[in-house]
């Protein structure tokens, strides 16, 4: 085990990563692709490996269907994937990867470390659509995703306050919530124009009172924000359980912990598990630190995180897992693309980022890992 590097440094590999720079991998040939085309996924086993041994964790939100966009999914594009990008794309991890449960992960390294690459399905905030669009795709790929959820938005208590400012953006009140912004944060500059106001909202978070500014002015302009219908239910999030996906914690309220104290950090992550398990729903024992970034997950989560030894903490910013790291496990996002070299080069990217972050990095300053695995 490794020994706890200085506060202040912490998250250090996560850091590291989005720091790292690797150019992209040159394409395949056009035989290699029709090749992969045409070769069943079951073959997998048989083939030679073109990926490192390794977890790689995906990253998705909103799942949306183009042709049949509620009203917020209209607003809100950030971070989106249609249904058939996310088809697409996991149909190409099924061709050169083994799919696996998040919660089985660390039982690999406890088995002896891995012996072909394997890659994990994963969704933040929990959004209706994740019912709707996502969970007739990965069913049919047999696929076991997991859904990082809030309480307080399965409660109908919250919205995630990026939908909301990109509503209000799109429905002409830009100037408004820019207005009410500057008049509590006057440390910041909030523009009237939509897009640079919409983007600011996470430039210049300014914690969980920013969230409150934001409600409040979708609320005055626009009436409860419950009526979105952006985020499961409690009788959501149970179907998603019942039918084979795995539920994992993202805070009570999605707050980004970075701006919290320590012991609110623990409170976050606490009681986001008792009021799930209040509804008859338990997580799985990993955590998705909120946006994700290394920014965003502040020195005083790696010591809310001794608090719950059994707990696996995610980033959402980068990064493949080589090795196990309890704190800073790391996932990575295709975007839009659906392209197999593109797809391929953005994996091999990864790779190279997290190779050239380890390569700066004592394995002292790592967190707490085993690496068995190590590239």
């Amino acid at each position: 085990m490794a020994t706890l590097p200085p506060a202040s440094d912490w998250p250090v590999l996560q850091r590291a990563v989005e720091n790292a720079f690797a150019p992209p991998a040159p394409a395949r040939s056009k035989s290699s692709r029709i090749i992969d085309s045409i070769i069943p996924a079951s073959w997998n086993l048989f083939r030679k490996k073109r990926f490192p041994n390794a977890i790689y964790v995906l990253t998705y939100h909103s799942v949306v269907d183009p042709g049949h966009r509620e009203m917020w999914e209209q607003c809100y594009r950030k971070g989106e994937t249609t249904v058939v990008q996310l088809h697409r794309q996991l149909e190409f991890m099924m061709r050169h990867m083994t799919p696996v449960a998040l919660s089985s992960v660390p039982q690999l390294w406890a088995e002896g470390g891995l012996d072909r690459p394997c890659f994990v399905v994963t969704f933040d905030d929990g959004m209706t659509n994740n019912r709707t669009h996502a969970h007739a795709i990965v069913r049919s790929l047999g696929i076991t995703p997991t859904v990082f959820v809030c309480s307080e938005f399965a409660r109908q208590r919250q919205t995630f306050f990026r939908v909301l400012a990109a509503v209000l953006v799109q429905q002409g009140y830009a100037s408004r919530l820019a207005a009410n912004l500057r008049a509590s944060f006057p440390q910041w500059v909030w523009p009237d124009d939509g897009e640079a106001l919409f983007n600011a909202t996470k430039g210049h978070y300014c914690g969980g009172a920013m969230v409150d500014v934001i409600d409040a002015t979708y609320r005055a302009c626009l009436g409860d924000p419950r009526g979105l219908a952006v985020h499961l239910d409690r009788d959501g999030v149970a179907y998603l359980a019942k039918n084979g996906w795995e539920i994992g914690n993202h805070t009570r309220s999605h707050h980004l912990l970075a701006w919290q104290t320590r012991e609110e950090v623990v409170q976050a992550i606490q009681g986001n598990a008792d009021d799930w398990r209040e509804e008859g729903i338990p997580l799985i024992d990993f955590i998705a630190y909120p946006i994700g970034r290394a920014r965003d997950v502040g020195p005083d989560v790696w010591q809310a995180m001794q608090r719950f030894p059994h707990l696996h903490g995610l980033f959402c910013n980068g990064g493949v897992n080589f090795s196990l790291n309890r704190c800073e496990w790391m996932r990575f996002s295709f975007g839009r693309h659906t392209d197999p070299d593109v797809l391929e080069k953005i994996i091999n990217q990864e790779v190279q980022r997290t190779r050239i972050a380890r390569a700066t990095l004592p394995s002292s300053q790592e967190g707490p890992f085993q690496n068995p695995a190590a590239p």
